[in-house]
């Protein structure tokens, strides 16, 4: 899972040097103004895919395959029905949506265009997210891998001929990701749904609401991390067009690339590791559970330093890529990654503490570790820290939330150990 994260986030690199090249840095900014506007549905697939694989490994685990297939047959058909009525809302309200998102009369027509493909497909891109996780859940790592390694290629191929080719804009930029990440969906579709080999499948789903809201509840903490990292993103374009115009955003929009690829570490090896805890958990092995938790903070730690000094190393040349090297974009966009890149040394025990308590089907801990690193340390530094530094403060205010994030985590782990038994 760690490796699908990556490259997919280096597809999102990718994507973002084309734009930048074929489109200017304001088609950088209509991205970065857009993207929240899918969190929405985003959330919905994190949510009802991590909550719901956590229940579905659990069952497997504890040999209740019947009820395993029909929870997980609902749990997708819950994310396709809830992506399409999350997108046909998007598309009537688009005007008023944009502009609360942070687009002004400028960027309005590029943020559109963008938007509208990026809305139509969602269906089939969200039903391919939820379906990757689940793969996972059934024991099939390598295939969610090789699903998101294809997906990736063809959206790069299809974003050289849109943009490049046929000199489609925006409209290109999205239709390319729409119809790659859609490759995931048709991938989970024909392994569970035709294929039918393994031990999870797709049945006739079974309508249980306990199994949805475990799910939900379960699931509560990646929830709220998607939906409060919508809100920072809306909250920080805002704050950069009050504060720099769109090279701001511009800017903030290269930074987010560059560290969500770096981060996509941490939160692959989260979720990779979650259905292995989840299964133990099922089968009451305390010992197997302890042995799994020392690891991974071990290893944690190693990413951390790791990411941390190559995110310093790599700030100039990587930005070098998206733009050139005298323009205002460029030393915005340096400076602050840099700011950021402190965050990295933290940002991975809040991340897996998550992902630790979810897959032991502790949705309310989940919840409320993911509650305060985003919601609350977050937001408020990022509504406190310009009012002192300007620009740089919004770069600050994600290490000071991950450091406050990793000692809240560290502090529920201890209190919870004697009830999960996993110290």
């Amino acid at each position: 899972m760690m490796i699908s994260q990556i490259f997919m986030n280096i597809n999102f690199i990718v994507d973002g040097i084309f734009v930048a090249h074929a489109v200017g840095t304001d088609g950088l900014s209509a991205i970065n103004i857009v993207l929240p506007s899918l969190l929405l549905t985003i959330v919905c697939a994190t949510m009802f895919g991590t909550g719901g694989s956590a229940l579905v490994a659990a069952q497997l685990g504890a040999g209740e395959r019947l009820h395993a297939r029909q929870n997980f047959s609902l749990l997708v058909a819950v994310v396709v029905l809830l992506s399409t009525g999350f997108a046909v809302l998007g598309l009537v309200f688009l005007r008023p949506l944009l502009y609360v998102l942070g687009a002004d009369d400028a960027l309005y027509p590029l943020c559109a265009t963008y938007a509208v493909p990026l809305f139509i497909s969602t269906p089939l891109t969200m039903a391919g997210l939820v379906l990757d996780i689940f793969l996972i859940a059934a024991g099939q790592p390598r295939l969610a891998m090789l699903s998101s390694f294809v997906a990736g290629l063809t959206n790069i191929f299809l974003d050289y001929i849109f943009l490049f080719v046929l000199d489609l804009g925006l409209v290109g930029a999205a239709l390319a990701t729409g119809i790659g990440y859609s490759v995931s969906a048709f991938v989970g579709f024909y392994y569970f749904g035709i294929r039918r080999r393994g031990t999870l499948r797709l049945v006739r789903p079974a309508w249980r609401l306990r199994a949805v809201r475990n799910a939900m509840g379960n699931g509560a903490s990646e929830m709220v991390t998607q939906l409060s990292m919508g809100i920072f993103m809306i909250v920080m374009n805002n704050t950069m067009m009050r504060l720099a115009g769109s090279d701001g955003v511009a800017a903030a929009s290269i930074v987010d690339y560059i560290s969500q690829l770096l981060a996509a570490v941490y939160l692959g090896y989260a979720e990779g590791v979650a259905p292995l805890t989840s299964f133990n958990y099922g089968r009451r092995d305390s010992a197997a559970l302890r042995e799994i938790l020392r690891r991974n903070l071990i290893l944690i730690g190693g990413f951390s330093l790791t990411i941390a000094a190559v995110s310093l190393i790599i700030a100039a040349p990587i930005t070098q890529i998206f733009v050139p090297a005298d323009s205002h974009v460029y030393d915005l966009a340096v400076t602050g990654f840099r700011l950021y890149a402190i965050g990295f040394l933290f940002a991975g025990f809040s991340t897996y503490g998550s992902s630790f308590f979810t897959a032991l089907g502790d949705g309310r801990t989940s919840a409320l570790l993911s509650f305060c690193h985003t919601m609350l340390f977050l937001l408020g530094f990022l509504l406190l820290l310009p009012r002192f530094f300007g620009i740089h403060g919004v770069f600050m205010a994600t290490p000071a939330a991950d450091f406050l994030g990793a000692s809240l985590t560290f502090l529920l782990l201890w209190r919870k150990r004697k009830k999960y038994d996993y110290l």
